[in-house]
C-alpha cells in the first residue's frame, strides 16, 4: 500500500493558545501494513484542555470520539475507516495501541474509538502513540493502492447510567410531567413509557407535540449511559465535513461555509454553527458516526442523575442568567465574555449572533453557573444555539431507535441511517435569539417544531453515542 498521508485536525479554534475545547490530532502516520490480514496501523496523537476523570460527585469523566476517514488516490470522495474489533473493545483485545494513562475503546462497529483517562486526575492532557488497526481490506481497499487518511477527533463528557427526572414543576412551556398534575417524571429505566394524564405517566401536551405515545423500549430515554459531545458543532467542524464530500453533496450541505469543494474556511471557525436543516445536522452526524440526542437524554445530560429538578432551572442547575451581550477578542479563538453567562434574546443589548464554543468556560470560570455547565460539565446546553433533539412529539420521533450512523452518505448527501427522518427533530435549550425562559432546560416549546429541509440560523447541535 503506498500511503500518501495528511493529518486534519477537528479544533474548535485553529489557535493552539485557545484557553479550551481546543483538541488536536497531530503527528499521524500509517505502518505496520499486513498483506495476509490486509490491515495497516492508523498512528497519531490527540491532545485537549481542561480534562478530567473524577469517582466522587458526578463519578463521570470527559474525553474523545476519534474516528478515520480514506480516500483513494485520485478520487475526491473521502469514506470511513473501520478499525478492528474485537469482544470487550479493549486495546489489546483489538490489535490498537494505547497510550500512556489512557483507556483506548474500540466501537462494537468499528467505527470509531473512545480515549479518556484511565485515572482521576484534571487538567490537560496529551495522549501520545496512539495506534489503531485500520482494517482496510474490509473497506475494499486493495494492497497495492494508494490512499490518504485523515484522524478526526471531538471532545466528548460520559453521562453515566441511572435514574433521574423530566420536567421541575415550574412555569416552563409544555414541560414533561407525572400525569396532569405538576410534578417531575421519573425515568427508572429504558423500558417502554406510557402517555396518560393518569398518575404514574408520562403527560405532555399536545401544544408541543401530538400528545400521544408510548415512548417504545428501543427508544433511547437517557437512563442508560451515553456518551455526549462537550461542544455544539462548530463552523470548523462543519467544513471539515465539507471538504470530505464530492462537488455535488457538498453543494447540497453547504449552508453558506465560504470556499469550494474540498476548500471551505469558515470565516469564524471557534463559533457555535446554527443554520442546519434537520437533514444538515443528521447527515453530518452520520458522516461522523454518531446520532442524533433524544429530548429525554438533553433533560439527563443538563440535570444530572437523581438530582431534584429546580423549577425554572438553567442547564448549570439554578435560575440565574444574565445577558452576554459583549465580547473580548471577537471573531477569534480567544473570545471570552465581558459580562453574563449565557446568550439569548433581551433588546437591545444582546449579542445577536453565537458565541466561541465553550467561551464561558474558562480559566476563571469557579463554578457550573459561570461555565454555562451541566451537571455533568456538558457546556453551552442552555443558550448560544439551539439543539436539535428527537422529540417524542411525533410518530417519526418515537419510531427512532437509537441506531448510529455508519460513517457514509447516500448518493444525495443525506443521512442513510433506517428511521432517521428530519420529521423527527424539534429543538431544546434556546439560542441567543430566544427569550430567556426558552433556555430553561425543561422548556418544550420548540420540542416539536420540525424543520425538515429549511435552515434556521438559531438552529445547530451536537452528537452523542451510546456507551459500552
Amino acid at each position: 500500500m503506498k500511503k500518501l498521508l495528511s493529518t486534519c485536525l477537528i479544533l474548535l479554534g485553529l489557535s493552539p493558545t485557545l484557553r479550551a475545547n481546543n483538541i488536536q490530532v497531530n503527528n499521524v502516520t500509517l505502518t505496520g501494513q499486513n498483506v495476509t490480514s490486509h490491515f495497516s496501523i492508523v498512528n497519531f496523537d490527540v491532545n485537549w484542555d481542561h480534562s478530567w476523570r473524577t469517582s466522587s460527585n458526578e463519578a463521570n469523566y470527559d474525553g474523545a470520539w476519534v474516528f478515520v476517514k480514506y480516500r483513494k488516490a485520485n478520487s475526491s470522495l473521502w469514506q470511513h475507516a473501520t478499525i478492528n474489533y474485537a469482544t470487550g473493545g479493549t486495546a489489546a483485545a483489538c490489535g490498537n495501541t494505547e497510550p500512556t494513562g489512557s483507556t483506548l475503546q474500540t466501537a462494537s462497529d468499528g467505527k470509531g474509538i473512545w480515549i479518556y483517562r484511565n485515572a482521576n486526575g484534571s487538567g490537560n492532557v496529551t495522549f501520545s502513540g496512539a495506534g489503531l488497526r485500520w482494517n482496510y481490506g474490509t473497506d475494499g481497499v486493495l494492497d497495492n493502492d494508494s490512499v490518504e487518511v485523515r484522524v478526526y477527533a471531538v471532545e466528548l463528557v460520559y453521562c453515566t447510567q441511572g435514574a433521574f427526572s423530566l420536567g421541575t414543576g415550574g412555569t416552563e412551556n409544555f414541560y414533561f410531567r407525572n400525569g396532569n398534575n405538576t410534578s417531575p417524571f421519573q425515568v427508572t429505566s429504558e423500558n417502554a413509557i406510557s402517555i396518560g394524564s393518569g398518575s404514574g405517566n408520562l403527560y405532555y401536551t399536545g401544544g408541543a407535540g401530538d400528545g400521544l405515545g408510548p415512548v417504545p423500549a428501543a427508544f433511547p430515554k437517557g437512563y442508560k449511559a451515553f456518551w455526549v459531545m462537550k461542544h455544539e458543532f462548530s463552523q470548523q467542524l462543519y467544513a471539515d465535513f465539507l471538504n470530505t464530500l464530492d462537488a455535488t453533496r457538498a453543494t447540497t450541505r453547504n449552508m453558506g461555509i465560504p470556499g469550494t469543494a474540498n476548500n471551505f474556511v469558515p470565516t469564524n471557525p471557534e463559533r457555535a454553527l446554527g443554520s442546519f436543516s434537520g437533514t444538515d445536522f443528521l447527515a453530518l452526524l452520520d458522516w461522523m458516526a454518531m446520532r442524533p440526542m433524544t429530548e429525554l437524554e438533553y433533560e439527563k445530560a443538563a440535570r444530572g442523575y437523581n438530582i431534584a429538578p429546580v423549577p425554572n432551572e438553567y442547564a448549570w442547575g439554578n435560575t440565574t442568567i444574565s445577558s452576554t451581550y459583549a465580547v473580548f477578542n471577537a471573531g477569534t479563538a480567544n473570545e471570552t465574555p465581558q459580562q453574563g453567562n449565557a446568550t439569548y434574546y433581551l433588546y437591545p443589548t444582546y449579542l445577536n449572533r453565537p458565541a466561541r464554543c465553550g467561551t464561558w468556560a474558562r480559566d476563571t470560570s469557579l463554578t457550573r453557573e459561570h461555565a454555562g455547565a451541566s451537571y455533568y460539565g456538558v457546556l453551552e446546553l442552555s443558550g448560544n444555539i439551539s439543539e436539535y433533539c428527537v422529540t417524542v412529539g411525533n410518530t417519526f420521533g418515537r419510531a427512532y431507535t437509537g441506531l448510529h450512523g455508519d460513517g457514509n452518505l447516500d448518493n444525495n448527501g443525506d443521512a442513510n441511517v433506517t428511521n432517521w427522518s428530519g420529521g423527527s427533530v424539534g429543538v431544546r435549550g434556546g439560542s441567543y435569539g430566544d427569550a430567556f425562559n426558552q433556555l430553561m432546560v425543561s422548556d418544550r416549546y420548540y420540542a416539536n417544531a420540525i424543520n425538515n429541509t429549511t435552515r434556521s440560523a438559531s438552529c445547530g447541535g451536537r452528537g452523542v453515542r451510546t456507551a459500552e
